[in-house]
C-alpha cells in the first residue's frame, strides 16, 4: 500500500509541474513544484526497493544512503562556496558553450583575459539560454579572433587612431569579428581602431587596460562603455577574486558589504546542485517546459514580430547603499582614467549602455500579466553623469538615440540575449565616429 501511495503522489506532482508550465506559472513556482516532484520521485523509487514499510533493514538503508548522497552535495559544494570552482562552467563544457569557445587564461593584474591569438567559428548560445535553461543560439554563425594579448582584434597593433575600452558589449557578444563596434568604426573613420573590451571585466579591470594597453598605442580618442546592469557588480567580483592574491595592487575592501542577496545569487550560479537541477530541467524540457515569462513582442520597420526576451534582474532592483558605494569607486576610475588621458593628450567620452529593457519597454507589447509591466529600471545614468561632470568628462547616454531607433522600429539587440546585434553594433558605431570626427 505505502508503493502503490508513494507512485500516486510523484505522478500527482508530475502533472501538476507539466501543467503549471504550460499554464505560464512564474518560473519560481514551477521549480518549486519541480524540485518536491525530484524528492517525492527519490522517495517513490526507495518504497519500491521495500524502504518506508516494516522492513527495518532496507528503510535504514534508504536513510543511510540518502544522508551519504547529502553528505557528498555538501562536499562538492564547498568550492562554490569558497568561489574557486565554478560548475556552471563545468556543464557548459559538457552541453556545448555559452558564447565564443575562447578559454579565458590568467592575469597577474587583470585576473583573467581571453586567450592570445584564438580563433573560433560557430553558433554561440545566447547569455539568456543559460538563465532560461533554453536552447538558444546566436542568429547566425560567427568568427571570434584575438590577438597576442587576447583582445579581440584581427591582428596586433601598434597604433591605433581610436581605442575602445569595456566589457563584453565592446568585445562584441554574439557578433562576428567584422561586426563589432570597433571593426565598424574604423570603417566609418577610415583609421585603425583597437578592441579592448573584455566579457566580464568592470571599471577597475578597465582602467588598467586604459594604462597598459590602450594609452601605449598613443590614440587620440579613448571611448569608454560603461554598462548598467552588471559594471558595478563585476568590480564587486573583481575585488572578491583578488583577495589573497599575492598582488600589492589588490584594492581594498569597500563598505557597505556585498548586500547577502547578491553572495547567495553568485553561489546559487556556481553551485553543483542548482546546476544539476537545471540540467535536469532541460532534459525533461518535454514534459514540464521552461517557460519564459519575461518577453514583449516588438515589430520591425517591415512589420515582422520578433519576440524580445528580457532579463528580470539587471537593473530592475532599487539602488541601495551597496551600488552607491559602488558607484564611488567607478567614478573615482574613471577620474583616474580622465587624468591619464589629459597628461597623454587624448579624449576621453564615457558612453552608458542601457539594458535592453530600459530602451524597448515602450515599444514593445507585453502580454497580460507580463511581470515586466511592474518593473520600474533604477536610474543610475543620473548618478553616473553627474560623477563624470565633476572630473570635468564628457558623459554621452545611448539611451535616448537607442529608444528613438527602436520606436522607429529598429531592432538593436539580439531577441535572446542581452547584448547588441550587428544593426546594434553598427548603430553605436556611427554614434561614436559622429564623436570621433568632432
Amino acid at each position: 500500500m505505502t508503493r502503490v501511495v508513494w507512485i500516486i503522489v510523484a505522478a500527482i506532482l508530475w502533472s501538476a509541474a507539466a501543467i503549471a508550465a504550460r499554464q505560464g506559472a512564474a518560473v519560481s513556482t514551477v521549480n518549486a513544484i519541480y524540485a518536491l516532484t525530484l524528492a517525492a520521485t527519490y522517495l517513490a523509487a526507495w518504497a519500491l526497493a521495500g524502504a518506508w514499510s516494516r522492513d527495518r533493514h532496507r528503510t535504514f538503508t534508504a536513510i543511510a544512503v540518502t544522508g551519504a548522497l547529502a553528505f557528498g552535495v555538501g562536499v562538492l559544494e564547498i568550492g562554490a562556496a569558497a568561489r574557486t570552482l565554478d560548475y556552471r562552467r563545468i556543464r557548459d563544457a559538457l552541453i556545448g558553450v555559452e558564447g565564443p569557445n575562447v578559454d579565458f587564461v590568467d592575469d597577474a593584474e587583470l585576473l583573467f583575459r581571453r586567450a592570445p591569438h584564438a580563433k573560433w567559428s560557430g553558433w554561440p548560445r545566447t547569455d539568456m539560454s543559460t538563465y532560461f535553461n533554453l536552447p538558444f543560439r546566436a542568429e547566425h554563425p560567427i568568427t571570434f579572433t584575438t590577438d597576442s594579448r587576447g583582445f579581440r582584434n584581427p591582428s596586433d597593433l601598434t597604433h591605433a587612431d581610436v581605442a575602445l575600452v569595456g566589457d563584453s558589449y565592446v568585445e562584441g557578444w554574439g557578433v562576428s569579428d567584422d561586426e563589432t563596434v570597433s571593426a565598424r568604426l574604423s570603417t566609418a573613420i577610415h583609421a585603425p581602431v583597437a578592441n579592448l573590451g573584455t566579457a566580464g571585466y568592470g571599471s577597475l579591470q578597465e582602467l588598467k587596460v586604459l594604462e597598459r594597453d590602450a594609452l601605449p598605442l598613443a590614440p587620440r580618442f579613448v571611448g569608454w562603455f560603461f554598462f548598467e546592469g552588471n559594471d558595478l557588480d563585476d568590480d564587486q567580483n573583481f575585488e572578491n577574486a583578488m583577495v589573497g592574491r599575492p598582488s600589492g595592487n589588490r584594492p581594498a575592501p569597500l563598505a557597505p558589504a556585498e548586500p547577502l542577496s547578491r553572495r547567495w545569487r553568485d553561489f546559487e550560479d556556481r553551485s553543483f546542485t542548482w546546476n544539476v537541477f537545471q540540467q535536469l530541467r532541460q532534459i525533461t524540457d518535454r514534459l514540464v517546459p521552461n517557460r519564459i515569462a519575461t518577453y514583449g513582442w516588438f515589430r520591425d520597420t517591415a512589420n515582422v514580430a520578433h519576440q524580445l526576451y528580457f532579463y528580470d534582474f539587471y537593473a530592475t532592483r532599487p539602488i541601495t547603499e551597496f551600488e552607491r558605494a559602488r558607484l564611488q569607486t567607478t567614478a573615482a576610475t574613471l577620474g583616474q582614467a580622465a587624468d591619464d588621458c589629459r597628461r597623454r593628450g587624448t579624449k576621453l567620452v564615457v558612453y552608458f549602455v542601457p539594458i535592453k529593457f530600459r530602451v524597448y519597454r515602450d515599444a514593445v507589447t507585453f502580454p497580460p500579466g507580463s511581470p515586466c509591466e511592474t518593473w520600474a529600471p533604477w536610474d543610475l545614468e543620473s548618478d553616473l553623469r553627474r560623477q563624470c561632470e565633476r572630473s570635468g568628462i564628457r558623459f554621452v547616454s545611448l539611451t535616448g538615440p537607442m529608444r528613438q531607433a527602436a520606436h522607429r522600429g529598429t531592432l538593436l539587440y539580439q531577441p535572446a540575449d542581452s547584448h547588441w546585434n550587428s544593426a546594434g553594433a553598427a548603430f553605436v558605431a556611427d554614434l561614436v565616429a559622429k564623436d570621433v570626427r568632432e
